[in-house]
């Protein structure tokens, strides 16, 4: 490990941690956002910005687009502010409670559902699917750690990648963010347990961290 990394995992992480667990206000390009205590925040994490700004390059008009654990919401309400017809799930009940009221406040209209990954979003094609995954392997012990842990045996995974085949049609772009720190190999062969590929979209170094956006597709084997 680098002396960038430990220095983000001793002292930066941590002062993140105790700043995310209260309350704040946020905003970005015009968008405000009432953040909760304990949900991540995007001034704080490279991928929610950088897996925004490649959405952004999108022509999103009138295309159907889901974020999947939408947490603050930025990601969804920039896309609905863009034209997308957005719907926007996360795990949490106050997170949809929170992202009803933000997208009201900026005028945006966005379909919410509680839902732990697919459970509750009704079968139909997406034409674009916005993935930001907890991947360290580790038991979550609160909600907060919901979006940092995808379970020791990357349970996470193991759900979504079988859910996520039916939701995809062969036009549909399925973006997942994934960082170095995580074990990409290992989440690659979860995919293609459910015949899916992970192809390298693009790729980012943000200070002392490499990150990785993959396109998700069936296989065609």
């Amino acid at each position: 490990m680098n002396i960038s990394k430990k220095l983000n995992q001793w002292f930066i992480q941590p002062i993140i941690k105790r700043r995310i667990s209260r309350a704040s206000v946020y905003e970005y390009n015009g968008i405000k956002l009432h953040i909760p205590a304990g949900v991540f925040h995007p001034a704080y994490f490279f991928s929610t910005q950088y897996l925004l700004n490649t959405i952004l390059q999108l022509d999103l008009k009138n295309r159907s687009f889901l974020e999947l654990g939408a947490g603050n919401g930025l990601i969804s309400i920039s896309a609905a502010k863009h034209g997308a017809v957005v719907t926007s799930s996360d795990i949490s009940e106050k997170v949809i409670t929170n992202l009803k009221i933000n997208a009201l406040s900026n005028n945006c209209q966005i379909t919410c559902v509680h839902s732990d990954l697919f459970d509750n979003i009704p079968l139909q094609h997406f034409d674009i699917i916005a993935i930001n995954p907890p991947y360290y392997p580790k038991q979550a012990r609160n909600e907060l750690e919901m979006a940092w842990y995808c379970g020791p045996d990357f349970e996470y995974f193991r759900k979504l990648f079988p859910q996520l085949t039916a939701y995809l049609s062969p036009t549909t772009l399925a973006l997942m963010i994934l960082s170095e720190e995580c074990d990409i190999e290992k989440i690659k062969m979860i995919a293609v347990q459910s015949n899916l590929d992970l192809q390298l979209y693009s790729q980012k170094k943000i200070k002392w961290e490499q990150n990785f956006i993959f396109s998700i597709q069936k296989s065609k084997i």
